[in-house]
This record gives structure tokens, sequence and C-alpha cells, in this order.
């Protein structure tokens, strides 16, 4: 009977702990996207230069180029590296160059043995910038609004020169497309407000900028250029600091991403991105280990709870708590990401994450040990 009451005590303090760090990242962290970011005035904005690394992005080049070019703003250029396409877009680059003289057009030849990742491209085309300010945005994107380059662009004051966006996924019919959204969604509050904290970890080049001289200070992708992905997160994670980024969070600032339309198409983008979370900076690491972690303790802790602890409506209660502390939080920026209609799926969504995301990572390892075998042999 004692024991049994020690493991009834222990539970519940393992469970309250868990709660005590979700409750941490809610309201110390993830609220700071809830404010609102202040104005930022410029009286003359600098030119920028526009990267987007395209492959085989014919038809998403014929929709999309049009919003960029409709920017409203002095002047910028915008320069598309066709990364060894196959399909038509070399000629829908140069039918759009020869209406727009802003356009610059860097051909990746395909040489059928080349190794080369989207890494390669985006470097072609920042040695192409003949402007200092760098704006990135894939060629499956487009801005949500006119003002999109200017908010990014306003952002570089003083020593800020590294702007984390968001680019949520398109909403679209579907159960798949809502776990794609909210993933999507999830992720942005995460690292925007942390890098609001002081702690920017990563960014997506769908909606990133930065400074020419900030990509020569770590010698581009050097560290990193093994790893077929990370030409964002990878660099963001090495550069960023408290002094030297900022976010950029509105309607406006927004980019639309295209989402995929089949769950094994999505599965292998999610195991190319979790690819290179092994090599963000330790503390990162535990910062992001212990968010999903705490949660997935809670919700597994509860159901004994509910069955041995006499305190079990308590538990009950903190975790109804925590669900509706994460659909108020989390209410303002899915309204901006245009994820609104996610937010009472929330709970849902996220167990289901809980369950994918671990099921991914020991996916990806089991594939390297494969390999690792394979070279042994």
């Amino acid at each position: 009977m004692k024991l049994g009451l020690n493991i009834e005590k222990l539970l519940f303090i393992i469970f309250a702990g868990a709660f005590i760090i979700q409750l941490t990242y809610f309201l110390v962290l993830f609220i700071r996207l809830v404010l609102k970011q202040k104005p930022v005035v410029i009286e003359k904005l600098k030119p920028v230069s526009i990267i987007i690394a395209a492959r085989n992005e014919e038809q998403n080049l014929i929709e999309f180029l049009p919003k960029i070019f409709e920017q409203d703003y002095p002047e910028f250029e915008i320069i598309v590296v066709n990364d060894r396409s196959w399909d038509k877009s070399i000629d829908v680059l140069q039918a759009f160059a020869s209406k727009h003289n802003n356009l610059h057009v860097v051909e990746v030849p395909d040489r059928e043995k080349d190794g080369f990742a989207k890494k390669f491209a985006i470097t072609l085309g920042i040695k192409a910038a003949k402007h200092e300010l760098l704006v990135f945005i894939d060629a499956d994107c487009y801005p949500n609004s006119k003002n999109w380059l200017k908010e990014m662009a306003s952002r570089h004051t003083g020593s800020k020169n590294l702007i984390l966006g968001a680019s949520p996924y398109a909403r679209e019919k579907g159960i798949l497309n809502k776990v794609i959204r909210f993933d999507a969604a999830q992720i942005a509050v995460q690292y925007l407000s942390l890098a609001k904290a002081g702690i920017p970890y990563m960014g997506v080049g769908r909606n990133l900028s930065y400074t020419q001289e900030l990509y020569d200070s770590v010698r581009g992708f050097k560290s990193h250029y093994y790893i077929p992905s990370g030409d964002d997160d990878l660099f963001v994670n090495e550069v960023g600091t408290k002094r030297n980024t900022t976010v950029v969070f509105s309607e406006e600032a927004i980019t639309i991403s295209i989402p995929q339309k089949t769950f094994t198409g999505w599965w292998r983008q999610k195991k190319r991105h979790l690819t290179t979370g092994k090599h963000y900076k330790i503390f990162h690491k535990v910062l992001l280990t212990l968010y999903p972690a705490s949660a997935v303790i809670m919700y597994i802790s509860l159901p004994f709870l509910l069955v041995i602890h006499n305190w079990w409506y308590i538990a009950l209660g903190i975790v109804g708590f925590r669900i509706l502390l994460q659909m108020i939080i989390f209410s303002r920026p899915f309204k901006t990401m245009g994820s609104r209609d996610l937010i009472l799926l929330a709970p849902f969504l996220e167990i289901a994450l809980l369950i994918i995301n671990p099921i991914l990572l020991l996916s990806n390892k089991k594939k390297k040990k494969q390999r690792h075998g394979f070279k042994r042999r």
C-alpha cells in the first residue's frame, strides 16, 4: 500500500513538472507572438535582391512570379536560379525577362552526375546579386500582399541584419492539409517567439532576409555544405544572435506556400526537414525537445492518474487548462497565418504530430544505420 502511494505521488509530481514546463513555454515564450509588433518607419528604403531557387517549377513560376513583380517597392531585382530544370522553366523565365528588366536568370546546367543541392543554387544567386539586402522566397510560394517586400526590408535597422518571417501553407480540403498547416503554423510560433526572446534557432527559406555581409562573415554555407538541406535553418542557427536578429510577423509580411497533396509526399518532406535538427546547437536542441516531451508526458500520465490518483479531477482540470491556454495564445498568430480554423482541432492535431514526429526521427536514424552498414560491407 505504501509502495502504491509512492508511485501515485511520483506520477503526479512528474505530471505536475511537465505541466510547469508547458506553462513556461506558453506564458514566457509563445505569448510574445501575441503582442502586436511596433511599426518601423524608414525614410529611404534600400534596394533589394530577391533570390529564388527553382527546379522544374514551370507552372509555379507562371502563377507566382507576377505577384513578386507587383511588389510596392522602389528598387528591387529578382534573381531566379534555374536549378537543372528539365521542364520549360527556362522558356517561362526568358518570356518574363523580356518584359521585366529587373529579372535576372542564373542557369545551373544539368550534367547528370552533379551532386549539387539547393545550397549551390542559392550560393550562385547570392553571387549574382548586386544589392546588399537579400530576401529569399521559394518558387512554390507567393507574397500575401504587395507590401511583403517593404515589410521584410524595413526591418533591417541598426544591427538587425537577419530577418525571420513566416510562411504558412495554403488552405485546402482534407485532413492531411489540416495536419500540414497546423504543423507549419505551430513551428512558426515556436521559432518566431523564441527569436523575439533573443534565442533565434531557425528560419524558413520561404520568407527570410539577411545581408551579404552576414553571409560572407561565415563564408556562406561552408560549415554545413555537406548536408543537402539547411540553407535556411542551419544558416540561421549558426549566425543568429539576440543582437542581429529580428522578426517580422503580420498578415502583409507572410508568404503562402503550396502544401503537399499526398501523405507520402508530405512524409518525405518532413523526413528531409528533420535531418537538420540534429545539427542545431545543444541549447536549441534541449529547448526543442522539452516542449513536445513534456506534452507527451502529460498526455500519457493522464489516463493513469484518472484511474489510480485520488486527485484525478485536478489532473483532468490541469490538462483542460493547458489545452484552453494553447487555444487562446495560438489564436492570434494562427489568425495572422490564415489558420484560425485549426484552433478547435489543435488538441487532436497536436497529438497526431506528437506520434508522427518521433516515428519520422526513428525512421531517419534507421535509414542512416542502414547506409553505414552498406558502407562497412
